[in-house]
């Protein structure tokens, strides 16, 4: 009855945890959407400049620029310009930009060439008055989706976000190959101390328990156990991140393929696993599969 009791208990606060996630997901996926516009077969976007409404080229080619015409002032000076007409030297104005926003993302104190780009706007029949390229591109996380005709630009948030993920990642990848070593101690210090783990058959609760059905399953075997994990669909929240994985452990019981929703968090500096929930579960046997080999020799 006791074990039934904490199954229930663990069931229903992973089905909490999945809510929560259904809620917090979504808004964490949706980040600065800004629709592009055409000039002619041309991708622009409205880009504000010093409080005023401007038409930007997007250019992934091409070297953030100004129009002259429409940014008179600053200095002369040799720039390198590239386009998709290669590089190639230029006098032009350098001109200070006051502010910048982009979607609601504000560059202060840009400092951008200005050269005559009214040629654009006569061939696609619409006022250019600068283009977004690759250098701003990328400092803005700009991502570009000519499908859905939208421009998605990075917000901090999101930024921290793929920061606590590569972090994450990182730190995950030691926890790997020491369970692919037998690696007790170092594979122990991977586990949160109140670490849950639910498989399709049976759960464990706290670092002891996980540990001990990860040696008794899989450690020191000859040849040793090999674990191969995919991650993806990451959902950093404060602290922890929350994400999807399909993995596959080859043992002397076979090949277990598997799926599931796992939580790490950073607790006194370092990154654990605190929670894994295998959703879905198949083992081929080592029988199953000696045979499946032995018929494509034939």
């Amino acid at each position: 009855m006791e074990r039934v009791s904490r199954w229930s208990q663990g069931s229903v606060q992973g089905l909490v945890v999945l809510a929560l996630l259904a809620i917090l997901c979504p808004c964490l996926a949706w980040g600065q959407e800004v629709p592009l516009e055409k000039c002619d077969a041309l991708p622009v976007i409205e880009v504000r400049v010093a409080g005023q409404a401007t038409t930007f080229l997007v250019d992934t080619a091409a070297t953030s620029m100004l129009n002259l015409k429409s940014f008179a002032g600053g200095k002369a000076r040799d720039i390198r310009v590239s386009s998709w007409h290669g590089t190639l030297a230029t006098s032009a104005k350098e001109v200070s930009l006051g502010e910048m926003v982009v979607g609601d993302t504000k560059l202060i104190g840009l400092e951008l060439p200005a050269i005559d780009l009214s040629a654009i706007g006569e061939a696609c029949g619409r006022k250019i008055d600068g283009i977004l390229g690759v250098d701003l591109i990328a400092k803005l996380g700009i991502t570009i989706d000519l499908k859905k005709q939208m421009l998605h630009v990075r917000t901090a948030d999101e930024e921290r976000a793929a920061k606590l993920t590569t972090e994450m990642m990182q730190a995950m990848r030691g926890c790997l190959a020491a369970f692919n070593a037998s690696d007790e101690k170092a594979f122990g210090e991977c586990l949160d101390p109140k670490i849950v783990l639910f498989t399709m058959k049976t759960e464990f609760y706290g670092r002891e328990q996980v540990l001990g059905f990860f040696r008794d399953k899989y450690f020191h075997q000859q040849p040793g156990a090999k674990l191969e994990l995919n991650e993806m669909a990451f959902h950093p929240v404060g602290e922890a991140v929350w994400y999807e994985y399909e993995f596959t452990i080859e043992s002397s019981l076979g090949l277990l393929r598997g799926k599931g929703m796992a939580m790490c968090r950073k607790t006194d500096g370092r990154w654990r696993m605190a929670s894994m929930h295998h959703t879905n579960e198949s083992l081929e046997p080592v029988v199953a599969r000696e045979r499946s080999a032995a018929g494509a020799e034939r």
